[in-house]
């Protein structure tokens, strides 16, 4: 057993390879660049046409355009596709060439043709580049998972070893109390935010009840009011009964989208978007879901103006985009200035397709900025009138693009409040 009464040893550990910021920056920006470029559909198009050039030729013209259409739609569509494209078409076409310099260097002492014999050795090693490519993601990606809690669990064990084993020389734990700490605090802040997160999950819960029940009993109330006076005076003039009817119908609709805006959060909460992906004009679209608000927009003196280039195609589900478009257009509509132009443009990046909604109202303060997209929120204004629905428009529009792969964020100033979608092109 070790003694505590000596001078305490200082343990010592191997020095840190020399890396400076600087050259991490750069290897990170490269290996950015590669990855940029990997997923490039301009990239990938290109070595796709040289492969086909090189493997079919234009003699064989037929097939060329058929196998380049097919390649281009894959290319287009999957991003994944487009690496085994440019990662394994680049180590086929090196192989190739390589091997047509040694076949014209040698060609004059053999008497067989290497063409076909490099050309399945570069189809080999692209497969090769490709396989490790997606093996060595997937074991990083898994390693990274579960590398910290095999690290918190390995420095637990050690500790509880040394003091079973130990239990009297406390001279060298100080640096493994100092890990130990690290990692114990590490699982606080874990159980500390999972407890705020129950403790906003019931304040939501207990808002919506409180919501709810405002936003269900007023427009039935109205119409309950309504048909009991309709009910009881028998005698009312013809006019003045349409009146009341007519407001009885707008209220019993309101009460319908309510109720059916509460059913669609259920369905995306508990199930799985399914999407439907097709080419979709995005001019032709944004122009009808507009056109579905002109009699809103007329009755507020306002306007929308559709800024999208003609041929403008995304690869999306329609019908749940469309749902998108809509809610994020009711939202614009209802929090811009009367007599205000609502501008919806888009335009085609490298990668991304960005919808944007603008319109000119009261501006959002920058802490509601980060929740207007939660589950039942809504900006007070609305509560106290008919404008807003439950809070649950920006948070399906929310939903739906996430299940694209893409993301939606609000920004809001003075001069104007902008919805902008992005979406993968």
């Amino acid at each position: 057993m070790a003694s505590s009464s000596g001078p305490a040893s200082v343990p010592t550990y191997p020095a840190a390879p020399f890396a400076t910021p600087i050259a991490q920056q750069g290897n990170d920006a490269l290996v950015e660049r590669l990855r940029s470029l990997a997923d490039s559909r301009v990239a990938s198009t290109i070595v796709l046409v040289l492969l086909l050039l090189v493997i079919v030729g234009l003699d064989n013209l037929i097939v060329f355009l058929a196998l380049l259409f097919a390649g281009f739609l894959l290319v287009d569509r999957f991003v994944n596709v487009r690496r085994c494209v440019v990662l394994g078409g680049v180590s086929w076409l090196a192989v190739v060439l390589l091997g047509e310099f040694i076949n014209q260097s040698v060609a004059h002492r053999v008497f067989v043709e290497l063409d076909y014999l490099f050309m399945f050795c570069g189809f080999l090693f692209g497969v090769a580049v490709c396989a490790s490519f997606f093996a060595g993601r997937a074991m990083y990606e898994l390693g990274y998972e579960r590398g910290q809690e095999r690290a918190d669990d390995a420095i637990a064990e050690h500790i509880v070893g040394r003091l079973i084993d130990h239990p009297d020389d406390w001279t060298q734990l100080d640096g493994d109390f100092l890990e130990v700490e690290s990692a114990i605090n590490r699982v606080r802040e874990r159980q500390r935010l999972a407890r705020q997160a129950l403790r906003d999950e019931a304040r939501r819960k207990d808002d919506l009840v409180t919501y709810l029940a405002h936003d269900l009993k007023t427009p039935l109330a109205s119409v309950v009011g309504y048909l009991s006076l309709l009910d009881e005076a028998l005698d009312l003039p013809t006019e003045q009964r349409a009146r009341f009817l007519g407001i009885a119908l707008d209220k019993a609709h309101r009460l319908d989208a309510l109720i059916e805006e509460f059913f669609d959060i259920t369905r995306f909460d508990f199930h799985d978007i399914v999407l439907t992906r097709g080419y979709v004009d995005l001019k032709f679209m944004l122009e009808q879901v507009a056109d579905e608000f002109y009699p809103a927009l007329e009755e507020q003196q306002k306007r929308a103006d559709i800024e999208i280039p003609d041929g403008l195609i995304a690869l999306i589900d329609g019908d749940k985009m469309a749902r998108v478009f809509n809610n994020v257009m009711k939202n614009a509509i209802a929090y811009s200035y009367e007599g205000s132009t609502i501008t919806v443009s888009a335009e085609r990046n490298e990668q991304t397709i960005v919808i944007r909604f603008e319109n000119h109202g009261d501006p959002i303060p920058a802490p509601k900025l980060q929740v207007i997209f939660e589950k039942f929120y809504r900006l007070d204004a609305a509560r106290a009138t008919d404008r807003g629905g439950a809070g649950l428009g920006l948070a399906i529009a929310k939903e739906i693009v996430a299940a694209h792969g893409g993301t939606i964020d609000c920004t809001s100033s003075p001069e104007r409040t902008v919805f902008t979608i992005a979406i993968p092109a």
